[in-house]
């Protein structure tokens, strides 16, 4: 397949988590409206698919997925940068989305394919796909990842998936229209808006089987739990006004005028604020989940449907990297960073570089224990750096010691019982770098100051590690990986002129050698684009000064023009070499990402020669203090083929009174038409006739050469070239002059060019 490269598209870079952010798409704008909850207002938008309507948040905050259902697709927006950095075709018309607990995968319906598709976020790939019932909508994963549960709209059910295996292993009987899923923060109960039933349904996910129903008295459409699980809000797709339910009783506490028909909802992390999308008034409203009044309404894109989960779920703590979470999601960065001891370098935190780790230990109040950050290959810690606690109780962080190094230490004293192991410290601020080597880091609480400030495993009571920053290239050369052209023996003027007709080659004088691609790692692996220290992604303009070229060797002998060329077929030249002979062409490329091409040559009717082709980035850096880049390759970039035989009798000899001849067999079952081409030495003027035949199939033809080479100025001697329009696996030939007088013979197999 070829492959595909882009110029990125690189926007404004936003605080990663310290504040939550809200992500709401816009069915009739094809955008996203990324709201700050700080402050209740739209901070960016970004462009995505037709008619997004489905959103989830990956759990570190770190990604957004959207179902684009009017493009069958799934973009992929990176919350760092607020750009979408890939595009993921799923099923027919998807409607929603939602990520594992681990955010390792994520789960899109696809409402007309009757399927759900199963996204690996690492490569950003479908990974499977699971039949399930009549218009799946709604999706809810369990917090264990064990189970995911899809609405089917037209199906009056709701299928349950089992995540080991990836197929839907039962059904639950539902009201008419299911839309919306959620579940319980602990993952017993799982509720359902039901549509034209005009209730909620309530699921037990032990038993899978439905426990209760909330009558709300209109058409219900979307469904959220708030974080502590003991209030629920349900929207109605045919009223002006949400539902308010205790979710302890399972009741209806309100009914809440909003003034227009809203279709999504959810809660802010903090569980203070939810959040509405009207989508006929284009407005996402803020409600206060405490008096259930409003707030406010922030305008947004076109008609806001707006079905998942606009934050992150969990306790809003942010991107960052968790040590011990499984998988693992270390930050990577450009290997070509230029770093050292002498010379560290800063990466910048946006959010991204937070460290994470579970406190591992349960407190009692008053007690005082002293945690230590720790790792290894000469990251440091910036002066910048500060220690938050996140959890349901109270805890009072003491001062960092050691900040400037590659450990850190403070105290922690617990204000109250609530304190408990499942809680987490986070490290915020700047790191530096001293290499480009693979950074892992650890956590550890001791009892005592001089033990954290120590190390080890002496009074250690709490530990865990894990990968926090990974280095990769940040720039590739790929080829195609199609077929190589073949010149065709049966062109005119002269054999081998023309390529055969169809794909990949054409009946055109032009050498088309094969398809390559240049970029960014992302544009032309589609792998993670590696990060710069500033936190953005890396692209060609941070790395390669304008002298960059790509080489390519070959046999350019034939050749009048070389050129790159955006069509397979080489009808488009978009840029000519800037040198070449006969066995190198160079391009001078500097930062052009933008590469999906071609090589091409022009032969102006010359015989296409047999060759080998190759393709090598010669790398020159855009700054050698910032960046160490180096080249690409060579890489396999094609090989020219001829679809007939070519033999060679390179001295042939019509002596006076000897037999001179040829002896051309063909061992395949069809006829092999043949065409003799004759050099003589300079000077030597010669004659000639007959010089084309048929070799019959399963045959012998014997060409009697003085039929052939009729008259010399000069001495009796030529080289005869013969092309047959045949497998070269199935002919042979022979040369042959034979002395009648002694009898003796003289046998000379024919040469095949170029193989000798």
């Amino acid at each position: 397949m070829r492959l595909t490269t882009s110029a990125l598209l690189l926007l404004a870079a936003m605080p990663a988590a310290a504040q939550p952010y809200a992500y709401i798409p816009n069915s009739g704008s094809g955008n996203i409206s990324v709201i700050d909850a700080s402050t209740e207002s739209v901070v960016a938008t970004v462009p995505v698919g037709l008619n997004p309507w489905g959103v989830s948040v990956s759990p570190d905050e770190s990604l957004v997925y959207i179902a684009n259902t009017g493009s069958s697709t799934v973009s992929v927006i990176d919350t760092t940068t607020n750009t979408v950095v890939s595009t993921i075709a799923v099923g027919s018309n998807p409607y929603g989305a939602v990520f594992s607990p681990d955010g390792a995968t994520a789960y899109v319906s696809n409402f007309n394919s009757n399927s759900v598709s199963v996204i690996d976020t690492a490569t950003n790939s479908v990974a499977a796909t699971i039949p399930v019932g009549a218009c799946p909508y709604g999706l809810a994963v369990t917090p264990d990842g064990a189970k995911v549960y899809v609405s089917n709209y037209c199906g009056t059910s709701i299928s349950v998936i089992d995540t080991a295996t990836n197929t839907a292993v039962s059904t639950i009987g539902a009201g008419d229209g299911p839309l919306q899923l959620a579940t319980s923060p602990d993952g017993g109960l799982l509720y359902v808006a039901n549509g034209f039933s005009n209730n909620v349904l309530v699921v037990d996910t032990g038993t899978d089987a439905v426990v209760d129903s909330i009558a709300v008295g209109v058409r219900m459409a979307g469904i959220a739990v708030s974080p502590d699980g003991t209030r629920g809000y349900a929207t109605g797709d045919n009223s002006t006004s949400f539902a308010a339910l205790d979710l302890v009783g399972n009741t209806l506490i309100a009914t809440v005028p909003l003034g227009s028909m809203s279709w999504g909802v959810d809660f802010a992390p903090d569980g203070a604020t939810a959040y509405f999308s009207q989508p006929y008034a284009n407005v996402v409203t803020s409600v206060d989940v405490a008096t259930n009044t409003i707030n406010g309404n922030i305008a947004v894109g076109g008609t806001p449907f707006a079905h998942g989960n606009f934050f992150a779920p969990g306790n809003g703590t942010g991107i960052g990297v968790t040590l011990g979470a499984s998988p693992a999601r270390p930050v990577t960065y450009a290997e070509e960073i230029v770093a050292s001891p002498g010379a560290p370098v800063t990466l910048a935190n946006s959010g991204r570089l937070n460290l994470i780790a579970p406190l591992g230990y349960s407190f009692s109040v008053g007690e005082v224990r002293y945690a230590r950050f720790e790792c290894d290959n000469g990251l440091r810690f910036g002066n910048d750096s500060v220690a938050t606690y996140t959890g349901a109780g109270d805890a009072q962080l003491g001062s960092i010691n050691g900040l400037g190094g590659s450990a850190m230490y403070f105290s922690i004293t617990a204000n109250d019982n609530g304190v408990v192991g499942t809680d987490r410290l986070v490290i915020e601020g700047s790191r530096q770098i001293t290499g480009t080597t693979d950074v892992n880091c650890t956590y550890s609480l001791y009892d005592f100051p001089s033990q954290a400030q120590a190390g080890g495993a002496n009074g250690r009571v709490a530990t865990v590690s894990g990968p926090y920053l990974r280095f990769a290239p940040s720039y590739a050369l790929a080829v195609d990986s199609e077929g190589n052209p073949v010149a065709n023996v049966e062109s005119n003027d002269p054999t081998y002129s023309e390529f055969v007709l169809g794909a990949p080659t054409f009946d055109i004088l032009l050498g088309q050698v094969g398809g390559f691609s240049y970029g960014t790692a992302n544009q032309v692996d589609g792998v993670v684009q590696p990060r710069a220290p500033s936190g953005l992604p890396v692209t060609l303009a941070d790395l390669m000064h304008a002298d960059t070229a790509l080489v390519f060797t070959g046999n350019f002998d034939s050749a009048s023009a070389v050129f790159f060329s955006s069509a397979a077929d080489c009808s488009a030249n978009v840029q000519s070499a800037d040198s070449f002979d006969d066995v190198e062409a160079v391009f001078t490329v500097g930062s052009n990402a933008a590469m999906d091409h071609f090589l091409c040559f022009a032969t102006d009717g010359v015989a296409i020669p047999v060759s080998e082709y190759t393709v090598a980035l010669d790398a020159v850096s855009a700054n050698p203090a910032l960046w160490n880049v180096t080249g690409r390759g060579p890489q396999d970039l094609g090989v020219i083929t001829r679809n007939g035989t070519e033999l060679q009798a390179p001295l042939a000899q019509v002596p006076a009174n000897y037999l001179s001849r040829m002896v051309l067999t063909n061992t395949g079952s069809q006829d092999r038409p043949y065409e003799i081409a004759v050099f003589g030495e300079t000077g030597n003027v010669i004659s000639t006739a007959n010089l084309t035949g048929m070799v019959p199939a399963g045959g012998t033809q014997v060409v009697d050469l003085t039929s052939v080479l009729t008259g010399f100025t000069a001495a009796p001697r030529a080289t005869l070239n013969v092309t047959i329009a045949g497998p070269n696996g199935q002919i042979q030939g022979l040369y042959q002059i034979v002395n009648p007088d002694s009898g003796t013979i003289s046998n000379h197999v024919m040469v095949r060019p170029g193989s000798n």
